[in-house]
């Protein structure tokens, strides 16, 4: 399951513009219970790479899609 959800998470990243890191972290913002993305940069830039993932709404489908409860969006 979990290589189908890497798949998906690359997938939409690249329909997004962002990176599936990006996909990653706004997945787990995006669950509905209280949840923490935690990060570990080891240099600045990847605290850049990052962020992009704050403004990263994913809808209630694409959610579903990354959870895999549906085949498709």
């Amino acid at each position: 399951p979990n290589e189908e959800r890497r798949r998906r998470a690359a997938t939409l990243a690249a329909e997004r513009g962002v990176s599936a890191h990006n996909v990653a972290m706004a997945w787990v913002l995006a669950q509905p219970f209280p949840s923490y993305a935690l990060i570990g940069p080891r240099a600045a830039g990847e605290i850049a790479t990052t962020l992009p993932a704050l403004g990263l709404d994913l809808s209630a489908d694409e959610v579903a899609w990354l959870n895999l409860e549906t085949g498709g969006r």
